[in-house]
């Protein structure tokens, strides 16, 4: 049985917008978070380089492929990995939202854990696609790193541990810090 490890984009520029699924600036580059998450991976594993995973958004797949040039591997990209969909909300900034769309805005807050935004993705959805790929990564005899994000991270966490979205929404995800999930 493989270990899955999970690791989160270096910070985005923007802060207090949904971007679920939509592409937003990062404070580095792609080789310089690259480096810095094989830097981290190299102190807490000594050996061969894992499988290398990606959502395919421009926060996550460029550090993917610099760190499967690095380690002279391959990178798989799946969209299971990408982060929740805001659907209509995505791109607009949470203050806008409140002031534009503050009914739906004001339910969705109450409701994440059953309730999708306008046209996006429920939690019980992010977490069936997350659980069908951890299901499929447990599965295989390898190492797995996967570059991802903080929605997808703490679902993993959730599913690993048998509990309720609700128990670990709060939890702090570091960046560029690779965790084991599985």
């Amino acid at each position: 049985m493989g270990e899955v490890w999970l690791v989160r984009h270096a910070p985005t520029a923007l802060s207090g917008v949904c971007y679920g699924q939509s592409d937003v600036p990062v404070t580095l580059e792609p080789i310089d978070a690259a480096r810095a998450i094989t830097q981290r991976w190299q102190e807490l594993r000594a050996g061969e380089a894992p499988e290398l995973w990606t959502s395919p958004w421009a926060r996550t797949q460029p550090v993917a492929e610099e760190m499967a040039r690095i380690w002279r591997t391959r990178c798989h990209v799946d969209a299971r990995l990408s982060e929740l969909s805001f659907g209509l909300w995505e791109g607009r900034a949470y203050v806008e939202l409140e002031r534009t769309d503050s009914v739906r805005f004001q339910h969705w807050m109450h409701s994440y854990e059953v309730e999708a935004p306008p046209g996006g993705e429920t939690v019980p959805q992010l977490r069936a696609r997350v659980e069908a790929w951890l299901d499929e990564r447990e599965a295989s005899s390898s190492t797995v790193l996967a570059v991802t994000h903080a929605g997808v991270i703490r679902v993993a966490r959730a599913v690993s541990a048998g509990l309720p979205y609700s128990m670990v929404a709060g939890e702090k995800v570091s960046y560029l810090c690779p965790q084991r999930i599985r």
